[in-house]
């Protein structure tokens, strides 16, 4: 809704600097980081793509996508300068986005953005969290467009949707707690085009999930490997983690009361659960889940009790035993919001780094450069600083948030929706989290980077009516 007190203060110099900076921190993004920085889970996963065996029950559909990249021109060059362009055109249509209403304020702001290591390292760095953040901030920056004028027929606001619907489903599928980005795309959706009849907003809202958790789906099925590789056996991802996340809740349960009540456990392998109790209170950690699952007999003891077995006493643990879950889940959370120490929380990954059969596989070697050594230092100059800080990006989501809500101009709304959705997504690991990676948040980050952004260029306390407002 336009507010008869918005403004127009547009700057075409200022316009021109802000593009001309995002160009500029794209180019410098490549510079720096190609062929792209990749760690072990980025090697499993670009041999997952090129050979199409299941090496992991990471996404496929992120395996897939670097295998199709990898067939255009062999390893993750292009993959990178695609990805990264992906969030850089997503920033630089943001001035469209405001009819070509700048201020020096966003170009300066743009600067600072592309100099930060989350924006220069981070989208050079071969990692689904990444190619996440980007597809959502894509994907909202879309719906901004298709909903941004409320009488543009479907012709228009079609591609803009088409759009929206591919990179939120993608989204989906690289983070599956990201599919809260896409029901915040349609709840925001639905609210817009309810056009004063609730029902209309519903059923916008209601076929939005549909649309994206089908096309979702679709795409998931269509990039799964024909072959599974020795080490996964049978079962599926999901499984997988579900099982490890009650694993690591009940042996952080242990730790903290060597004898919590494990009865389902018990009788299935007693002398399993007698491992644990002596083991987890030494090698358990809020900080994340190596520790225990580095050591071996204690593993394996966790690994020999039955699935079902761990699920009961891990529900039993939840709805019996609230504020001791609840305290314990807070401490893990602590970790990957908070990070208090960082330095073990992998802030960056450069170079190439991965066990030699992989590597070899790949025609790969391992790969460290005297840039690397540069990126490093930068990087670590500025831990322990608000720009390695989750808290900071999460306040200033929430202040561009109510700055958006309160303009209230329909593309505004799908803004704030990006920014409410970082945060849920965030809040979230308090109920998932097994590991204290800096990269798990990144979406936050990034998110609040492009919020901040949108709001500089056109800010919402600006006096004056823009003559080309549009009445909603």
């Amino acid at each position: 809704m336009s507010s008869p007190g918005r403004s127009f203060g547009g700057n075409r110099a200022a316009g021109v600097a802000y593009l001309a900076v995002l160009a500029a921190g794209w180019a410098a993004t490549l510079t720096v980081n190609l062929p792209g920085h990749l760690t072990l889970d980025s090697l499993l996963e670009l041999y997952e793509g090129r050979f199409r065996v299941r090496q992991s029950w990471a996404p496929s559909f992120y395996a897939w996508a670097l295998g199709v990249f990898d067939r255009i021109g062999p390893g993750t060059g292009l993959y990178v300068a695609v990805s990264s362009l992906l969030l850089f055109v997503a920033l630089a249509s943001y001035l469209g986005l405001r009819r070509g209403r700048a201020s020096w304020g966003a170009a300066l702001l743009a600067a600072l953005a592309c100099a930060s290591p989350l924006v220069l390292i981070y989208q050079g760095i071969v990692w689904k969290d990444v190619l996440f953040a980007n597809a959502a901030v894509a994907g909202m920056t879309a719906l901004a467009w298709a909903i941004r004028d409320s009488q543009q027929g479907p012709g228009r606001r079609g591609p803009a949707l088409c759009a929206a619907l591919l990179l939120l489903a993608a989204a989906a599928l690289l983070r599956q707690n990201g599919v809260l980005v896409g029901l915040a795309a349609a709840a925001v959706l639905g609210w817009t085009q309810a056009r004063g009849g609730w029902r209309g907003g519903v059923a916008w809202a209601g076929g939005a999930v549909l649309a994206i958790v089908a096309v979702s789906h679709a795409m998931n099925l269509a990039t799964q490997p024909p072959r599974t590789g020795p080490l996964l056996g049978s079962g599926d991802g999901m499984a997988e983690g579900v099982r490890v996340l009650q694993g690591y809740d009940l042996l952080g349960a242990v730790a903290t009361d060597p004898g919590f009540p494990l009865p389902a456990s018990t009788a299935a392998r007693p002398q399993a659960v007698a491992a644990i109790r002596r083991l987890a209170p030494r090698y358990w950690s809020a900080e994340r889940t190596d520790f225990t699952d580095g050591q071996p007999e204690l593993r394996a003891a966790l690994m020999s009790i039955p699935s079902s077995a761990v699920g009961r006493d891990w529900r039993a643990f939840v709805l019996g035993h609230p504020g001791a879950y609840l305290r314990q889940r807070l401490a893990v959370f602590g970790w990957v919001f908070l990070t208090p120490r960082i330095d073990r929380c992998l802030p960056v990954a450069l170079g190439l780094q991965g066990p030699p059969d992989v590597t070899e596989a790949l025609g790969l070697s391992f790969r460290w450069s005297a840039t690397d050594d540069r990126l490093l230092a930068y990087d670590g100059a500025l831990l322990g600083t608000p720009v390695h800080s989750h808290l900071a990006y999460a306040l200033l989501a929430l202040v561009a948030g109510v700055l958006l809500l309160r303009r209230g101009e329909p593309a505004d709304l799908a803004i704030a929706a990006m920014l409410a959705s970082a945060l849920a997504f965030a809040a979230s690991f308090l109920v998932i989290s097994i590991a204290c990676d800096y990269r798990y948040l990144y979406f936050l980050d990034l998110a609040a980077m492009a919020g901040a952004l949108y709001v500089a260029l056109d800010p919402p306390w600006r006096v004056g009516r823009p003559p080309d407002a549009v009445q909603s």
